[in-house]
């Protein structure tokens, strides 16, 4: 199995573990709706109370969500667009790198484009024409699996690139120190390591110091 298929199981192994935690573990969800048809949303409002949910605001657009007040609060985001445009995107984007939450969007649109566009914007469940009352608790439960496990991939890949910076900090100093001091690679890093001890940081910490009062004295 290739590594695109390895990591396609592991990412539907993870899911389904997290949905089986949601099945077992039921819990009340703070709801933002964003919906300008009153009709369908005080449907939807229904049966989410019937689940126990509570839709703490409703929005009739999406352009003063990420803004909103409630957004804090919010569980889960429920967007009903019967044909979203690029400005709807532009707006869950805004969501999605400030505030991120799990984001169902039920649409009358099937485009294969516009569901890409849906799922680049933070969409986690993108549903067409599966509004009906039985279905949302389901379809809620997918999209935070899959925000659990999306952010789970993303703190694991932050910290990776994190790790890879300090670690680039360290042979930049390290090499500076050799350069000026005369001293060979082991005996830099045990200066930057004393350096680390006395002043109570972290090496990688300690590696950025060096390196801004290298380039104050030019």
């Amino acid at each position: 199995m290739g590594l695109v298929g390895s990591n396609e199981v592991y990412y539907r192994a993870s899911v389904l573990k997290v949905l089986i935690y949601l099945t077992m573990n039921p819990e009340a969800l703070k709801i933002i709706l964003v919906d300008e048809n009153m009709g369908r949303s005080a449907i939807l409002r229904r049966a989410l109370q019937d689940k126990g949910h509570e839709v703490i605001c409703r929005l009739e657009g999406s352009a003063n969500l990420a803004t909103s007040n409630e957004m804090t609060h919010a569980d889960v985001v429920i967007v009903n667009a019967d044909i979203p445009d690029e400005s709807v995107f532009a707006n869950l984007r805004d969501v999605n790198n400030t505030k991120p939450k799990p984001i169902v969007m039920f649409t009358e649109s099937s485009g294969e484009q516009m569901a890409g566009a849906a799922i680049k914007s933070g969409v986690n469940a993108y549903i067409v024409d599966g509004l009906e009352e039985n279905r949302v608790q389901p379809i809620i439960d997918v999209a935070i699996a899959r925000f659990r496990e999306f952010q789970a991939l993303k703190d694991e890949l932050d910290a990776t690139r994190s790790q890879l910076a300090e670690r680039k900090a360290v042979e930049k100093a390290k090499g500076l120190l050799m350069k000026h001091k005369k001293i060979n690679e082991d005996e830099a890093y045990q200066s930057l390591r004393k350096m680390a001890m006395d002043k109570n940081k972290r090496i990688a910490d300690v590696a950025d110091s060096v390196i801004s009062a290298f380039e104050l004295l030019g």
